[in-house]
């Protein structure tokens, strides 16, 4: 049962197949070229498995075109035959030649698995010297270089000429439907050419394609508007030419190409049913060229420095504009525009994903007008759902060590968020109704926006302290709590307990935790130092996070008691939790305002004489208009403000490209990545 695959007959029987894989060299101009690119790629990419058997059918061919292409020179023949092609791609397309877009089209899916082999399988300086066109001169064994200089543009090398003709594509010719596939085939051609920092061992700058995108210069501002264009207005599903026969076969159709051999060897028998497999899910997302120039876009943008020297397309990203935003004054810094509303209406629809949430970080961050644009749109509530669903699934997941990066980027665009004033008011003035996601058996009928982020950043709280604590997690939430709580308004009872619930369940864990750590103490040759060491962590961990959240209710209560009488009833009802802070070095200035409240609004409820729920809290409610606002003891305001590690690269890096790996429709052979665990 399965896949059965045979290509060594096949092989040998296709012509073409073997003369470009041969050792005789092929001219530049020998029709050869066009019949090579007259074929209907129709194997289903959208397959991990249909590309995987596809790519391994070709690994005898891809060998011998490998040791053959030192001799032959055909390989760098066909770059530059693709290379002439691109000069008359504008052209073409313009006239709508699409014969010629379409053979240009499938030129480059020639080179997007020829190059996924041979960077595999050569060092950086092997591989650059197969660009080079190479004749073998009379009477001498020794291969000699003729470099290609028949056309100019201050390229040391064929393969930096490659790539920038790659990304004149993407800038210079229009994308219709006849040039679309065109247009992705380029952008995963650069993303394989790059691809080479997977199967290093750590983050490297030393990627001879990245530098050569990186001394770009010049084009970098017209490039990112070009990828930034596409994930606006290329959304679409990219057409494919799959055709499927019955017994679920993979023909491939190729008229007169080298791929036709393959119609009779590859085959599909009906499989047992299987949702994952060792490539992980089966099916790649839908492929849309936005999605390919997202990837493309972070891989560029995730160095905040390169070689020492300025990232000019994270630059480029950071002084964009709103091309909607009318200004008397033109800004020399702009480095293009683009339609922010358009964009925000797509961050809107996507933020729950990996990769739009990347890009959306990286712009909340560091362009500070699409940052301003977000904060100030009336409909906010469009774009924070998605992020804080993102969030909550997150820590929900069973197998949150896979998700926990897209987790602490939603985590981080609150933090960023929450350092505004406005949006800590305005996220209290929004209602969201019917949210089925936070608790299945019940939905939230209606709570405010500001309500659902505290319970979703308690709830991620209360589960890092009692299963995953991830420091890094617990101090970004209580961040963003910390920096929202001044504006803490009309919280429902709800949300309250589960403020007050955290706290008592964040000192229950801190007493135990000190308990254990007495023990240890008093029989010191059981302890380890690693498990003393991890202990005082927790602890202070902990201590921490109490601390922000009695700071928390402060605020609360200094700024907005009349509007919080649910807040103060939870108090009332848990008074005996303030109890033990009174003798704390690191608490007991907090709990003065709290023992304040409680006394005052515990007399109003004996004198009143009510026992009920509803009494109690109506009692509370109307003392609360008339509580004065000087009562209470002042505080400096909470801010807490996002820094980005000066290593982010790190952890940048390694999460694009597993994004990629996962997404892009590139079959990478897993066996021979490094920078991660492909296969977990």
């Amino acid at each position: 049962m399965g896949t059965v695959i045979s290509t060594e007959s096949n092989l040998k029987e296709n012509e073409i197949l073997n003369r470009l894989s041969g050792a005789q060299p092929i001219s530049d101009n020998d029709p050869f070229w066009n019949k090579l690119f007259s074929f209907n790629f129709t194997i289903d990419e959208s397959k991990r498995r249909n590309q995987k058997e596809f790519y391994d059918s070709l690994a005898e061919f891809f060998q011998t075109f490998l040791y053959n292409s030192s001799k032959s020179g055909n390989f760098a023949t066909l770059i530059k035959v693709f290379l002439r092609r691109h000069t008359e791609l504008d052209l073409s397309a313009a006239c709508d030649n699409k014969i010629f877009v379409w053979q240009t089209g499938n030129s480059l899916i020639i080179l997007r698995y020829l190059l996924t082999f041979f960077l595999q399988r050569l060092s950086q300086t092997e591989f650059i010297h197969q660009f080079e066109v190479k004749k073998v001169e009379d009477g001498s064994d020794d291969d000699s270089v003729i470099e290609d200089n028949d056309d100019e543009g201050g390229y040391e090398t064929t393969a930096e000429k490659f790539i920038a003709a790659l990304v004149e594509i993407v800038t210079n010719i229009p994308v219709y439907d006849s040039t679309i596939t065109v247009h992705a085939e380029a952008i995963r051609c650069i993303l394989v050419l790059i691809s080479s920092q997977m199967f290093e061992e750590s983050v490297s700058e030393d990627i001879i394609f990245l530098k050569y995108l990186m001394s770009m210069k010049s084009k970098a501002n017209e490039f990112m508007k070009s990828l930034m264009t596409n994930i606006i207005e290329h959304r679409k599903q990219l057409p494919r030419e799959t055709k499927e026969e019955q017994a679920e076969s993979i023909v491939l159709t190729l008229a007169s190409s080298i791929w036709s051999s393959f119609a009779r060897s590859i085959s599909i028998e009906t499989p047992p049913e299987q949702s994952e497999d060792d490539l992980g899910v089966n099916a790649y997302p839908s492929q849309t060229l936005a999605a390919l120039s997202n990837s493309l876009i972070l891989t560029l943008v995730c160095y905040n420095k390169f070689n020492g020297e300025i990232n000019v397309y994270k630059l480029a990203l950071e002084k964009c504009q709103n091309s909607q935003e009318v200004s008397s004054l033109a800004n020399p810094d702009t480095s293009f525009r683009i339609d922010f509303s358009e964009l925000y209406s797509i961050f809107c629809e996507s933020a729950t994903e990996p990769l739009p949430m990347l890009l959306l970080y990286m712009l909340i961050h560091r362009n500070m007008g699409f940052k301003n644009f977000v904060l100030a749109r009336i409909n906010i509530e469009n774009l924070i759902l998605p992020i804080v669903k993102a969030l909550h699934d997150g820590i929900s997941s069973n197998s949150f060590k896979s998700s926990c990066r897209h987790t602490y980027l939603a985590m981080i665009v609150l933090l960023i968020l929450s350092e505004d004033n406005f949006f800590c008011r305005l996220v209290h003035e929004t209602t969201v109704k019917n949210i089925d996601w936070y608790q299945s058996d019940r939905p939230l009928q209606e709570i405010t926006l500001g309500g659902l982020i505290i319970l979703v950043c308690v709830k991620t709280v209360h589960l890092n302290t009692v299963k995953m604590r991830d420091r890094y997690l617990h101090q970004n939430c209580l961040a963003a709590l910390a920096n929202m709580s001044a504006g803490f308004r009309d919280l429902s009872a709800f949300v309250c307990q589960k403020i007050i619930g955290l706290l008592e369940t964040m000192t229950r864990r801190h007493s135990k935790l000190v308990q254990m750590m007495r023990e240890n103490a008093e029989d010191c040759e059981d302890l380890e130092d690693s498990q003393g060491y991890d202990l005082h962590q927790d602890i202070t961990a902990l201590e921490e996070g109490i601390r922000t959240i009695l700071e928390m209710i402060n605020a609360c209560l200094i700024h907005n008691l009349r509007n919080n009488s649910h807040l103060v009833y939870s108090i009332l009802y848990n008074r005996q939790l303030f109890e033990q802070f009174h003798n704390h070095p690191m608490f007991q200035d907090l709990v003065w305002n709290v023992y304040m409240v409680i006394n005052h609004f515990s007399t109003l409820v004996q004198e009143a004489k009510v026992t009920s729920v509803d009494a109690v809290h109506e009692t509370i409610a109307k003392a609360a208009i008339q509580w004065p606002t000087d009562k209470l003891k002042k505080f400096p305001e909470l801010k807490f403000k996002y820094v980005e590690d000066e290593n982010t690269v790190d952890f940048f890096v390694p999460y694009i490209w597993r994004l990629i790996t996962q997404t892009n429709g590139i079959y990478f052979p897993s066996e021979n990545i490094k920078l991660f665990q492909a296969n977990n």
